[in-house]
């Protein structure tokens, strides 16, 4: 995972409790909707990144995978 992808998980989910926070103290939605509309931005982006991220040709794949090879047992 690069740092970008990391910092934006992390500022989603900031911005989320942060939210659930203000909509706890305060006990209405549309004044702090701009909270959660923050935390979906970064969320959007975080996965537009994690997708260019994965799919670069170059990219090799975290866990090579192997052929499956058996031996066939004489009866």
């Amino acid at each position: 995972m690069k740092i970008s992808e990391t910092v934006l998980g992390a500022l989603s989910l900031g911005c989320l409790i942060l939210w659930v926070l203000e909509f706890r103290r305060t006990g209405t939605f549309g004044e702090h909707y701009w909270l959660l509309m923050l935390c979906l931005a970064f969320l959007l982006a975080f996965m537009y990144v994690r997708g260019v991220h994965l799919n670069r040709p170059e990219q090799k794949p975290p866990v090579a995978v192997k052929a499956n090879k058996r031996k066939k047992k004489k009866s």
